[in-house]
């Protein structure tokens, strides 16, 4: 096996146990896991340069995880995360909203600016595929396309 997909595979192993690691602990170490992500979106881009062939949709994945990697170095956050709350009960003195609801731990992909128009396409794609999904799933489907066309 090619030691560049090897090493790809190194990094969505550390992504993943730091996300389970996170989950399990109710906590993000946000500098953590940027340098993680972000070591992963650039071995996606050394990795697909040796894919020619890909369906549709995956294409299209392919593309939006482009925008990501090229939209990383120009935007604040590539995620935002929710950690687990637990219900609070109404009483006398508390209101019906969202907080008195428990939330599950969650790592999604942001919102991310379009900055320049030549990337419309792949922003599109971006937005279709990832924006508001979870990262765990999405990055490790990525790998999984990229696995099987490599």
């Amino acid at each position: 096996m090619d030691e560049n997909i090897q090493i790809l595979e190194k990094k969505i192993n550390t992504f993943n146990k730091l996300y389970e690691t996170s989950k399990l602990n109710n906590s993000v170490n946000d500098m953590e896991l940027t340098e993680c992500l972000y070591d992963i979106l650039g071995w996606f881009e050394v990795c697909l340069k040796k894919i020619t062939t890909l369906d549709k949709v995956e294409d299209e994945k392919i593309s939006g995880i482009r925008f990501a990697n090229n939209i990383k170095k120009h935007s604040t956050s590539l995620f935002r995360y929710t950690l687990q709350t637990f219900a609070l009960f109404p009483s006398g003195s508390l209101f019906p909203s969202e907080n008195l609801y428990p939330s599950d731990f969650n790592i999604f992909w942001n919102s991310l600016p379009l900055d320049n128009v030549k990337y419309k396409n792949q922003y599109n794609n971006y937005v279709k595929h990832f924006k508001d999904k979870d990262l765990y799933p999405t990055l490790n489907e990525i790998f999984a396309i990229i696995k099987k066309y490599y």
